[in-house]
């Protein structure tokens, strides 16, 4: 048992690094080629489909612990691989589905590295599923909430703070403009910017949430 944990943990922290390593390389690539030693802060690495690279960090961070801010590390490992699970496969799908902002006109390799990004969230999602590394049921996706919405509020703070330099938008929440998200964009017009914030977060968590069930019950079928 202790050795397949090991394994585990070895495969998710390999492929945090690999997330770390291909993310040095963009933002020097995008600073030094696309944009000629100019730095643009939109491409900031602190979008939702970003946190992976953070999250493996925390966990490999826990790993060589048994408590952290009075909580047993056993439990805070488990919730940051549901949050990996759930919020990493809706952001790596749906990015890969509407991969619009993967794609950068003559650079291929800038290109395939969003291709190659996500696809690394969705199979990472998936390992974790399959080997039923995540809290279960609705309890347990709702651990993750708070974190999400902890991250929710660096990447506004990044923004505001930002602000000064371009167009920074993480989580694409930023105050300074209507959503540029289909639909959210709509809504924004609609009810405002602020209420549209929170009607954007709020479905990103019902859409985390579905696909935490989804890959649940896929995973009971799976076992019959």
């Amino acid at each position: 048992m202790k050795r397949e944990v090991m394994k585990h943990d070895r495969f998710i922290i390999c492929i945090g690094l690999m997330l770390i390593v291909l993310e040095i390389w963009k933002q020097l690539t995008l600073w030094i080629v696309e944009f000629d030693g100019r730095y643009n802060v939109w491409y900031f690495p602190f979008q939702l489909c970003s946190m992976p690279m953070y999250i493996i960090a925390m966990y490999a961070f826990l790993l060589s612990r048994d408590s952290f801010a009075g909580f047993k590390t056993e439990k805070l490992r488990k919730v940051l691989l549901t949050f990996l699970q759930d919020y990493g496969f809706l952001g790596g799908i749906l990015s890969l589905i509407v991969h619009d902002g993967l794609i950068h006109p003559g650079h291929i390799l800038l290109t395939a590295h969003g291709f190659l990004w996500h696809l690394f969230l969705v199979v990472l999602s998936l390992y974790i599923s399959v080997k039923k590394l995540s809290l279960s049921g609705a309890k347990g996706f709702l651990c993750t909430v708070p974190l999400f919405l902890f991250f929710s509020f660096i990447a506004e703070m990044i923004n505001i703070s930002l602000h000064g330099y371009g167009d920074c938008d993480m989580f694409y929440i930023s105050p300074f403009h209507l959503s540029s998200q289909p639909v959210f964009h709509e809504i924004d017009i609609m009810v405002g910017r602020c209420a549209g914030i929170g009607i954007y977060l709020t479905t990103v968590i019902i859409g985390a949430l579905m696909i935490h069930k989804i890959l649940e019950k896929a995973n009971k079928l799976l076992t019959i």
